[in-house]
């Protein structure tokens, strides 16, 4: 009798440790759903920054020129930047 109960114990704790372990494991599945893609996103990053500075060692292309003209596109163009908040006249 001592010995059936002592077995159910054994056998209970060892189906709890179980439960727990596969809880944890399938925690830790779901907390790196997005890793993937936060390792693209860093080897993309990567791999701009070292174009940027092999084309900027190598002076080939005008990198300062190049963005300035493209914000410039995206902005509207126009040259002369004065303005800000004290605009007009009083």
């Amino acid at each position: 009798m001592l010995r059936r109960l002592m077995l159910r114990r054994l056998m209970l704790r060892r189906l709890m440790l179980r439960r727990l372990l596969l809880r944890g494991l399938m925690r830790l599945r779901r907390d790196d759903a997005g890793q993937g893609t936060l390792e693209y996103v860093g080897m993309i990053a990567v791999a701009a920054i070292l174009v940027i500075a092999i084309l900027q060692a190598t002076k080939s292309v005008d990198l300062a020129g190049f963005f300035t003209a493209a914000i410039r596109s995206v902005t509207g163009g126009g040259g002369g930047g004065g303005g800000g908040a004290d605009s007009g006249g009083g």
